[in-house]
């Protein structure tokens, strides 16, 4: 895939070495036209590995299969005490001796946020949200700095529960588990700090195979005479009419049909204030 700023003049081209691996995706930034309202645009990948034959060897379980969608997991080698694991949990789904399942409730984030966990006393520990809610929803606009995605949702969960069980989290991979053929998930994110638009372009190369498009829309400041805006190709997807509110939802492929070059952009109303869009994507690159 490839991203473009737009406002760039002068630009390098990068290969993208990201945090939780490497992926052959190039993009262009640059100094041109931007401002001190712009950051610019960066991708980050989380490589998917399956962990269900293992997983399910190992634990007696297929339920993750049937209701779980983005995932992060790990298994930290250790037995694990299910009972201190309780104590974590905001609400308790299933329990058996072996394993408990629940929602975490995440810091400053409201309810609908909780993600799910599950804990197996040999030492898995898993946190995802439901197979139906949009890879999107992992992000956290908190955690948005120096041009990177320091942190997500799922991943906030796991440190919870891996701190309050003594357990190192070091290691812990991703998974999709309604998309066994996607080997990697993609985010690009765009924000606009003050009054204005920034944007970026994107191609989808025809010999990826996409399995999930979806976004995020975060606007720290707006009202309802003064939304902050996210369209691709000049079409709303979504506007926001709050303060500090985050909005997701996936895309239709026709919206970000691949061998197209399509523009994402975001806007803010107010001076100072920070505005972000991502695009998610899961898919198998050959």
């Amino acid at each position: 895939m490839k991203v473009e700023n737009r406002k760039m003049k002068v630009g390098v081209l990068l290969v993208a070495i990201l945090i939780f691996g490497f992926v052959g995706l190039y993009f262009y930034w640059g100094s041109g036209g931007g401002g001190s309202d712009m950051i610019a645009e960066g991708g980050q990948t989380y490589l998917f590995v399956n962990p269900v034959s293992t997983l399910s060897a190992s634990t007696g379980t297929t339920f993750l299969e049937e209701e779980a969608g983005m995932s992060i997991y790990v298994n930290v080698s250790q037995s694990l005490d299910l009972s201190v694991a309780k104590t974590v949990y905001k609400t308790i789904e299933k329990e058996t001796s072996d394993y408990i399942v629940g929602s975490l409730s995440l810091p400053d984030l409201p309810e609908t946020d909780d993600v799910h966990c599950f804990v197996h006393k040999d030492g898995w520990i898993v946190t995802y949200y439901l197979k139906a809610e949009p890879i999107g929803k992992i992000i956290d606009w908190a955690y948005w700095s120096g041009g990177t995605l320091t942190k997500n949702k799922l991943q906030v969960g796991l440190e919870q529960m891996g701190n309050a069980l003594g357990a190192s989290i070091t290691g812990a991979k991703y998974y999709h588990f309604q998309y066994p053929y996607a080997n990697k998930c993609m985010l690009i994110i765009e924000t606009q700090v003050g009054a204005g638009e920034d944007s970026f372009n994107i191609i989808i190369p025809l010999e990826f195979t996409v399995y999930e498009r979806s976004w995020s829309h975060y606007a720290g400041y707006a009202h309802p005479g003064h939304p902050s805006y996210f369209k691709i190709d000049g079409t709303t997807i979504s506007s926001i009419t709050a303060d500090e509110q985050t909005r997701y939802g996936q895309l239709a492929v026709a919206q970000l049909s691949p061998d197209m070059v399509h523009t994402v952009s975001v806007s803010g109303p107010y001076s100072g204030k920070f505005y972000g869009v991502c695009i998610a994507l899961a898919y198998q690159e050959p």
